[in-house]
């Protein structure tokens, strides 16, 4: 019998307004945000009610598929923990926690669908990194993508037509999104931006959407281009030309309540768009969802069969 470790990675988030600066330092690489950039974003949390609710959710998920996994009796034992890439538990402590537990493989899973070399990809080295610093001789299982899953594609599409529920077709148009990120990495060949897509036109298909398009939202300010278009300014377009009454946005590039679905798109977008005369929907996340849960499972037996 196996001591398998399994690992949720996910962004992170400040656990209270005090801690908003150490977390944008850590983000920053260690540069210390400016008092301004602080107070903006601390008032962005204060607009969705002091705090995110992204580590309890990822908590809730990780107990949720401890459970889920128990009950498939496997014939294995699982270690389930959660990781955060900039915020505590970090994904080093994580990984310490595993391996003080014994494990003798590990199975890594970045709770982003959809592979970029700037995102997931920063999961996975920080997962060898801790490794290596350990001197860790395990197998390590690294899960890159998963946001073209049959069961994943299910939960999303439940949750998208459950929002579109009473507009009338004619007139309701879907916004597909996902976190923004530089437009050098479509030069750059990585795939984020093919998967989302992808990912969107297979939830569309299972709907028969015909009016739907893709947007980005919650881009930096870094001084260079970032992927569009942008979520702002494709609800103007639409507005502008007169067709569309109400907007139903579907954050497919995310799985769980965070800044940028409940700031970005429950406050900001939808401000914008209210302003503009549209209605607004968003598609509720799938946070600790059973469908979800059945699908981080299922990745944990095809990455532990694959390895047979």
């Amino acid at each position: 019998m196996a001591r398998i470790g399994i690992l949720l990675m996910a962004y992170g988030t400040p656990r209270s307004l005090a801690e908003v600066e150490a977390y944008y330092t850590h983000i920053r690489g260690g540069r210390r945000p400016s008092p301004e950039q602080v107070a903006a974003l601390q008032e962005r949390y204060r607009r969705i009610g002091g705090r995110s609710p992204l580590l309890e959710i990822t908590q809730a998920q990780a107990r949720a598929l401890a459970a889920r996994l128990e009950a498939m009796a496997f014939g294995h034992t699982f270690r389930v923990r959660i990781g955060m890439r900039h915020s505590p538990p970090f994904i080093e402590e994580a990984v310490a926690d595993l391996l003080a537990e014994g494990i003798s493989q590990l199975v890594a899973i970045p709770l982003a669908p959809h592979y970029s070399q700037m995102s997931v990809g920063a999961y996975h080295a920080a997962v060898r990194r801790a490794l290596a610093d350990r001197g860790a001789d395990i197998a390590l299982l690294e899960i890159h993508r998963w946001g073209s899953h049959p069961l994943f594609l299910r939960a999303v599409a439940i949750r998208l037509r459950e929002a579109l529920e009473g507009l009338p077709p004619e007139a309701t148009h879907v916004l597909f999104t996902a976190h923004s990120l530089p437009a050098r990495l479509r030069a750059e060949g990585d795939p984020y931006e093919t998967e989302l897509l992808d990912s969107a036109g297979r939830v569309a298909r299972l709907l028969g959407l015909e009016r739907w398009t893709f947007a980005y939202q919650s881009a930096s300010a870094t001084g260079e281009p970032w992927l569009g278009p942008d979520l702002l300014e494709v609800l103007t377009d639409l507005a502008r030309e007169g067709q569309v009454r109400h907007v139903v946005v579907c954050p497919i590039g995310f799985i769980a309540d965070h800044l940028e679905v409940l700031y970005d798109l429950d406050v900001e977008a939808r401000e914008h768009a209210e302003r503009l005369g549209l209605t607004f929907r968003r598609s509720r996340s799938l946070n600790d969802d059973p469908l979800l849960i059945e699908t981080l499972a299922a990745l944990v037996c095809e990455a532990i069969g694959g390895s047979a």
